[in-house]
């Protein structure tokens, strides 16, 4: 290839190169975009369950207080009968101890459980508190991942047409001037380099992978007889001075 060909090479590669470099991109939100907005959902999602726990505990906790409130009701009942048997069988001393006896141990039933009750009371009452806040601030983060998820499929449209304009583009520029063998070289090249196919040298280090390369690869770039590649990372190496 003559000297003005493979400069012409060159300045085709260096131009594919910049618009791969702008497709990979566009490929990466295509890649990015879907992902954030999954782990947002699934943040939400989080948020839901932990409200939907809290208005678990505070319906278990609630059940109970109303239980203990239908138990000591009870209780309180059953102590009212005892004491108006009791009353009626004083002439039975050994009834009437029995009757006490039951009394006092349905009083202290019904005490503790009133104790138990205003601790549930004052818990249901923080894990309403606590439900309250987090269902308005639940509110609040689904209207905003409504909107971001309305940006995102704005965002995931705009990089779907710029991708296939770059993908007709690229179509293009790589039937021109390229060699089947060229052309080969380049997408390997491009796809193990994560888009970056060719590198400047500048002062005989790659700026690709940053390491120093011999005199003569220079030499041969300087000739622009041939495509160089970098010792080191494989890219096709050009000097910006030679265009």
């Amino acid at each position: 290839m003559s000297m003005p060909d493979l400069r012409e090479t060159l300045r085709l590669l260096r131009g594919l190169q910049d618009l791969d470099r702008e497709l990979y991109g566009v490929r990466d939100e295509l890649k990015r975009l879907p992902a954030e907005r999954v782990r947002r959902r699934e943040k939400l999602g989080g948020d839901k369950d932990r409200l939907t726990e809290l208005e678990r505990r505070l319906f278990e906790v609630q059940s109970r207080v109303k239980e203990i409130e239908d138990l000591t009701t009870s209780q309180r009942q059953r102590v009212r009968k005892l004491e108006s048997q009791a009353s009626e069988s004083r002439g039975d001393t050994a009834l009437l101890v029995a009757f006490q006896h039951e009394i006092r141990t349905l009083r202290r039933d019904i005490s503790e459980a009133e104790e138990e009750g205003l601790g549930l009371v004052e818990q249901a009452e923080r894990i309403t508190v606590e439900r309250d806040e987090h269902r308005e601030t639940l509110g609040k983060l689904e209207e905003e991942f409504a909107e971001y998820a309305a940006n995102i499929e704005k965002e995931l449209a705009e990089a779907e047409a710029r991708r296939a304009e770059l993908d007709i583009e690229r179509s293009t520029r790589m039937g021109q001037a390229l060699t089947p063998e060229m052309g080969t070289m380049y997408e390997k090249l491009l796809e193990a380099r994560e888009g970056e196919a060719l590198a400047e040298l500048e002062s005989r280090v790659c700026q690709g992978c940053f390491v120093s390369v011999p005199n003569n690869i220079y030499v041969r770039l300087a000739r622009c007889t041939e495509l160089v590649p970098c010792p080191s990372c494989g890219r096709i190496l050009y000097l910006a001075a030679i265009d």
